[in-house]
């Protein structure tokens, strides 16, 4: 468990933080997306997968335990536990937001009701989202740092 005196995040800091990282996945999204025609709309959903999937768990599962949105409104995802959530399980937790939305984004208004502040995919992933001051790094070194280190495990 985590420690009792840790203050889990809640829900504006986090709809912050989601805000933030939709305004930073926009820019690749523009630039990549804009070369994909109309009629390939399917390619474009394919690529804002495959760009979350190159944010989102990379993030998480590094030193920084937070994507940049996060971080900067200092949060940190981690695993019930208090540990650093593994690759794995923040892919989990990226493939179960799918399912928050699909419950008409019950899933995320849950963690209005739930005593660790937890939406349906933290749960599914065994995450807590905590309050933290972010340390003073560099994201994209911290970013390729994890980037490496996922790709050495395949």
């Amino acid at each position: 468990m985590v420690n009792p005196t840790v203050s889990y995040s809640g829900f504006f800091k986090r709809f912050g933080a989601a805000i933030i990282d939709g305004f930073i996945l926009l820019i690749p999204t523009m630039i990549l997306g804009g070369s994909v025609s109309t009629v390939a709309w399917s390619g474009s959903i394919g690529l804002s997968i495959l760009l979350q999937l190159c944010y989102y768990p990379i993030f998480e599962s590094s030193r920084l335990n937070a994507t940049p949105g996060k971080a900067i409104l200092g949060i940190a995802v981690v695993s019930e536990s208090g540990e650093t959530l593994t690759f794995k399980a923040a892919v989990i937790r990226l493939a179960c937001r799918y399912l928050s939305i699909a419950t008409c984004y019950i899933g995320y208004i849950m963690q209005l009701f739930t005593k660790k502040r937890q939406t349906l995919h933290d749960i599914l992933s065994e995450a807590v989202v905590i309050d933290r001051e972010s340390p003073d790094i560099n994201y994209f070194t911290v970013w390729t740092e994890q980037f490496k280190a996922v790709v050495n495990k395949l």
